[in-house]
């Protein structure tokens, strides 16, 4: 049998841990389901991570540089109004394409906040999708030629609570016209918000 590279084993077993967090909850995801998943032997796990710890930090960290990416899409079109309700539809459409990866990352999120060798995973986690947020704005603001009636950094705040609301919301009911109902009023009152730049 031939011999995996290191770097090729990592990324198996850090998406066989993806799928059997997303399948089976975070209490399946021991090293030896992880290793089966993978089609790895166990002894290929302690090769590549020094712990389940270190294998779930980057898990955290790939799945996160997902999201990230996709909230970070900027859709201008027509008035700030418009702009916000199109990124935040595009955003929504990366929600409902990998329902999984929300599932995986919020589990995440909560084992972090609970887990002393993963302290301030959470918190990166957080700060990038703040400052997502707060260049997703700006961005609109500059675009559609407005400024904000309220710091950007609370605006982003607000954006990220309530995406983070909607989508869990939506984990649980699956009702898509509510979860886009949501996102386009949070659009139109945040859009409220904007006054002409001169």
């Amino acid at each position: 049998m031939a011999r995996v590279p290191a770097q090729e084993r990592r990324r198996q077993l850090v998406d066989a841990a993806f799928r059997v967090i997303g399948s089976e909850g975070f209490a399946a995801a021991t090293t030896r389901r992880v290793c089966a998943e993978a089609g790895a032997p166990l002894a290929a796990f302690h090769y590549c991570f020094a712990s389940k710890q270190e294998l779930l930090a980057e898990l955290t960290a790939q799945t996160m540089a997902g999201l990230v990416a996709a909230r970070a899409d900027v859709h201008v079109s027509g008035d700030v109004t418009q702009s916000l309700r199109a990124t935040l539809r595009g955003y929504w459409e990366t929600v409902e394409n990998d329902p999984n990866r929300e599932s995986v990352l919020m589990a995440l999120t909560q084992h972090a906040l609970h887990e002393p060798e993963l302290a301030g995973v959470a918190e990166q986690q957080y700060a990038a999708y703040h400052r997502t947020a707060r260049e997703t704005l700006e961005e609109i603001a500059d675009a559609c030629a407005v400024r904000w009636t309220l710091p950007v950094a609370q605006l982003a705040r607000m954006l990220v609570v309530v995406t983070d609301g909607v989508t869990l919301a939506w984990l649980v009911d699956r009702d898509s016209d509510a979860a886009r109902a949501a996102l386009d009023a949070f659009a139109d009152q945040l859009g409220g918000l904007a006054v002409g730049a001169g």
